[in-house]
């Protein structure tokens, strides 16, 4: 039997890193003020963003350290 939460649900959390967060965030609040996401659905769709902003800093963060060591290995050649 089709279940209207749980498609909206499954499209939101694919959208996610596609999709800007803001974009997923106001999607989502529309379906909780309509009744169909749960506390629980909106807890799970902010630690989905959370957790791909993480990993997003974990990148920018190597990809940042990396670079240095570029810039040193040049300059200390």
């Amino acid at each position: 039997m089709f279940n209207l939460r749980e498609f909206v649900k499954k499209g939101l959390l694919l959208a996610i890193g596609i999709q800007s967060d803001y974009w997923v965030i106001l999607t989502s609040a529309n379906w909780f003020q309509k009744g169909v996401l749960t506390e629980e659905d909106m807890l799970e769709i902010q630690t989905a963003i959370d957790e791909k902003n993480r990993r997003l800093e974990e990148i920018a963060h190597t990809i940042s350290e990396e670079a240095e060591e570029s810039i040193v290995d040049v300059e200390g050649e």
